[in-house]
């Protein structure tokens, strides 16, 4: 009698998990050496009723489905793998080849504010987050918090500024024409690092909008 046997192939993949901001983080920073050295995260946040250390409103990251790249993966694909579990999260990259991660539905709105010139100080060129306070406090972006009923999150930053110095990345002194997306791109690629962009509504109706850098390495 002649025996057969029969070998049956099964893929095993990682098991999927469900992440907070960190986790994206940590995933996303060894892919960026692949894809330019800088992406952009926007998500549709939660408004929290607590307070945080300083008597201010939280947005809360959403949770998301992370499965894990398969071995050799890298850049986009191992990107895009990551959050092939999640139907709420997209990940593309556009012509300019920066990487735009979207997790929910999110206003964008705000990031259209336009800046005929966008000018910045010595000391602003040569730090992300001095780059972002001082993007926060022109007058043009005032002007849209104030018509989308949307307020920046505040809280208190340790910003460390370098100055000028030979050969550091800087920002330029002045960007025509530009959005505030469109700025915090360069802000992203200057500093190769993650730019995230958050957005919830309050009860109230109000609008509640964080943005941060965090860095790439």
């Amino acid at each position: 009698m002649l025996a057969v046997a029969f070998i049956i192939l099964a893929t095993v993949s990682a098991p999927a998990s469900v992440g907070n901001e960190s986790e994206v983080i940590n995933y996303l920073r060894p892919a960026l050496k692949y894809v330019g050295g800088a992406a952009r995260v926007y998500y549709a946040a939660t408004c929290s009723a607590e307070k945080d250390e300083f008597g201010q409103p939280s947005l809360l990251f959403p949770r998301v489905v992370l499965q894990p790249p398969s071995q050799g993966a890298t850049g986009m694909a191992a990107l895009q793998q990551l959050f092939r579990g999640d139907p709420n999260v997209t990940v593309t990259q556009d012509r300019s080849g920066m990487v735009r991660i979207t997790i929910g539905s999110v206003s964008t709105e705000l990031l259209q504010t336009r800046f005929p010139v966008l000018t910045l100080d010595p000391w602003d060129q040569y730090s992300p987050l001095a780059a972002l306070l001082a993007i926060e406090s022109t007058p043009e972006v005032d002007t849209a918090e104030r018509r989308l009923n949307v307020d920046p999150k505040q809280g208190v930053i340790d910003v460390i500024v370098s100055g000028r110095f030979e050969g550091s990345p800087h920002l330029p002194g002045a960007m025509q024409n530009v959005t505030l997306d469109e700025a915090l791109d360069s802000i992203a690629r200057t500093f190769q690092g993650i730019l995230v962009y958050g957005i919830c509504e309050q009860p109230d109706g109000e609008g509640l909008f964080l943005l941060n850098f965090i860095d790439g390495s």
